[in-house]
């Protein structure tokens, strides 16, 4: 079974910082997504007003979009209007460009959901 949701224990999130060379600060959180118990994805994020999204990582191309989904959704509830991946780079930042996340930078978080139902025009 998967489960997506956010990080709770301090130590594991910043050693997943440590792991990716961020300095975790105030503000800092991460959403993973686990395959009994053991995490397979994350992001890490910082909310400060808008959330910016510092790191990505999801073996899984299946499960990557709705990871990124997943984690938006937990900063829209947490009171971020927009979301930032400046910060991203590389393959995941490819990968997600494909699956239509840049095309209004910063994201307006709720103007994603609702351009995406049903995920028409988005890819």
């Amino acid at each position: 079974m998967l489960e997506m949701k956010p990080v709770q224990d301090p130590a594991q999130v910043f050693a997943l910082f440590e792991k990716e060379q961020i300095p975790c600060r105030e503000g800092c959180g991460a959403f993973g997504i686990a395959q009994q118990g053991a995490l397979i994805g994350y992001c890490l994020f910082r909310m400060d007003g808008a959330m910016q999204m510092l790191a990505v990582r999801c073996e899984d191309d299946a499960l990557l979009d709705g990871l990124v989904r997943a984690a938006l959704n937990h900063g829209s509830l947490s009171g971020a209007a927009e979301a930032d991946f400046s910060a991203l780079g590389g393959m995941v930042r490819g990968q997600l460009e494909r699956l239509g996340y840049f095309r209004k930078e910063p994201l307006p978080i709720e103007w994603f959901f609702a351009a995406c139902k049903p995920c028409k025009g988005m890819i």
